[in-house]
């Protein structure tokens, strides 16, 4: 009986090991997190900085579904198809965003300024117009512009804040196309100094002068930028999990994230502004309620992982 029992537990915990090995080599394929397995708690009320906490599947699972963009130039913002000058009509992707309040962050200890990340796979250009990441532009001279195509002759920087542009290291004015890149923009208003971080290293910097402090409250638009006159300049390819901060993440904070992957939580939820993970749906998870409206958007599941 001894023997047996002893046995017995022996085949139970070689089952326990096998089944472990099992779920660590096979759970990153074949599991993925559902729309909203996780999201941020604020029990005293949006922005609140009180007992925040993570509910839910928070394990940076890949996500089931991703957000597929069309770049097609709009002429004055009409959401649904606008002419485009030539007789055509154009029905471009894009996210909107009602306001982002906390860009700008007065909160004492807290360097001012904002990052914004996403996950892009930009499939490249399609015209000769400009294809925005995010952006938000209450007028010319104030705003975030981050694009993943600047045209041929650059005139959309990478990276365009109240005016000032930071300028793209390549020829090609754009991010190598058809792979997944983690990209970050960050701006510290106490110096001026802008950045421009792909797949945790430095892609381009600047400082801008004179330092013009960022304030906004405005809509913003993810997947596409929109200019002053209501022309929309979305992207050619796929974002995914899009984050909102009203602080310049640190270099460290940044490879933090980007080591975390495509399914990856905030890293700093006393700063998050809005978290759109983008799997089956344009809402925001960060707890300040920031839920987008989608116009041509379409999510789907099979996707290259990155």
């Amino acid at each position: 009986m001894e023997y047996l029992t002893t046995y017995g537990w022996a085949i139970l915990i070689i089952a326990i090991i096998f089944a472990a090995l099992f779920y660590t080599h096979f759970s990153t394929v074949s599991v993925r997190a559902a729309p909203g397995a996780c999201q941020v708690i604020r029990p005293f009320g949006d922005y609140s900085t009180q007992i925040i906490a993570q509910e839910g599947i928070c394990k940076d699972a890949l996500p089931e579904f991703v957000s597929s963009f069309v770049s097609s130039y709009a002429s004055g913002g009409v959401s649904k198809g606008s002419g485009n000058g030539n007789g055509s009509f154009s029905y471009p992707s894009y996210i909107s965003i009602p306001s982002l309040p906390l860009l700008s962050s007065s909160t004492p200890g807290v360097t001012p300024g904002f990052t914004i990340s996403a996950w892009v796979y930009w499939y490249g250009p399609t015209s000769a117009h400009c294809q925005g990441i995010f952006g938000n532009n209450p007028s010319p001279s104030s705003g975030i512009e981050l694009y993943a195509y600047g045209q041929n002759n650059g005139a959309c920087g990478t990276l365009w804040i109240n005016g000032s542009y930071v300028k793209w290291p390549n020829a090609n004015n754009s991010f190598a196309p058809n792979r997944w890149q983690f990209v970050v923009a960050t701006y510290n208003q106490a110096n001026g100094n802008a950045t421009v971080f792909v797949n945790g290293s430095v892609f381009t910097t600047s400082t801008l002068f004179p330092v013009v402090p960022f304030v906004s409250s405005n809509s913003s638009v993810i997947g596409a930028v929109a200019w002053p006159n209501g022309d929309i300049y979305p992207t050619n390819g796929i974002i995914a999990d899009v984050q909102v901060y009203n602080t310049p993440l640190s270099q460290n904070d940044i490879n933090t994230l980007y080591k975390e992957g495509i399914g990856g939580d905030p890293i700093n939820l006393y700063n998050l502004a809005g978290w759109w993970p983008l799997n089956g749906n344009a809402n925001d998870y960060s707890g300040n309620n920031n839920n987008g409206q989608s116009y041509n958007l379409t999510f789907y599941s099979a996707y290259t992982t990155p």
